[in-house]
């Protein structure tokens, strides 16, 4: 039997606050399914500027305040190019003022801005959700600003 291949990406949970509270940012990915934005670290990047990069890439946001030390884990298996493959996505809390979203047609299909609900009505998978839950807890705690 042969071992899983370990693949790791990182990302943004964008977050703006509103008079009527905060709203998440959402993409629908190619494939189809709802989740926030990610991907591959390029060489010699951090995951912070793996992050920030293709949190510009997929949304056009470059106006961002990443909280570095606040950290969300999201840990799936899944099959990539016909093999078994652990998948592990670090998210980091970002804060964005702007409402503005230019997708990036090759990799994205569309956005919406959301509230918590509405967010966990629309993600796709169950670790996306916890990931969800995890986030809006800490803002819930006032542990985020």
């Amino acid at each position: 039997m042969t071992q899983p291949v370990r693949d790791y990406s990182f990302g943004v949970v964008p977050v703006r606050r509103t008079p009527k509270g905060d709203l998440y940012l959402l993409i629908q990915h190619r494939a189809g399914h709802w989740a926030f934005p990610k991907g591959h670290a390029e060489p010699g990047e951090t995951p912070v500027q793996t992050a920030r990069r293709e949190l510009a890439e997929e949304t056009g946001i470059r106006q961002v305040e990443i909280r570095e030390k606040i950290v969300f884990i999201e840990h799936y298996d899944t099959v990539k190019r016909g093999r078994d493959t652990e998948k592990t996505v670090t998210y980091f809390l970002g804060w964005v003022q702007a409402s503005a979203v230019t997708i990036q047609p090759e990799e994205v299909r569309d956005f919406a801005w959301l509230n918590y609900a509405e967010a966990g009505r629309r993600v796709t998978y169950e670790e996306t959700r916890r990931v969800l839950d995890q986030v809006q807890s800490k803002l819930a705690d006032g542990a985020v600003e």
